[in-house]
């Protein structure tokens, strides 16, 4: 499985970014002669920060999972990934890393949850 697929996409790393998640993970999206790319890397110790600064975290699914409550179900059904929280609130996307990226979204945009 490509890496891509095991994190969130770009789009949602700056949301999560902009919703206040701190930007702690495995993963980074960065720019490197304008193309995107992800690296796995420490932020504390990458030489190049000022060459090629981080854009946001690429968080991947497992840590995207410990940030959201523990009464989250997700599930693939028809080719997409559905998530849940307490049976009532569910998302969908192409990939559990941006399901999951959706949900903790919405939750801290409509203040269901304390920022992770």
């Amino acid at each position: 499985m490509k890496l891509e697929n095991q994190v969130c996409n770009l789009e949602l790393a700056k949301k999560l970014k902009e919703v206040g998640v701190k930007q702690e993970s495995a993963f980074y999206w960065t720019r490197f002669k304008d193309t995107l790319k992800l690296y796995l890397w420490d932020i504390r110790e990458w030489p190049n920060e000022k060459v090629h600064p981080a854009i946001a975290s690429a968080f991947t699914t497992a840590e995207l999972g410990e940030m959201l409550p523990d009464h989250k179900y997700t599930d693939r059904e028809r080719g997409k990934w559905y998530c849940f929280i307490g049976g009532h609130c569910s998302v969908n996307a192409e990939t559990e890393a941006d399901c999951r990226a959706k949900m903790l979204v919405y939750l801290l945009e409509n203040n269901l949850m304390k920022k992770a």
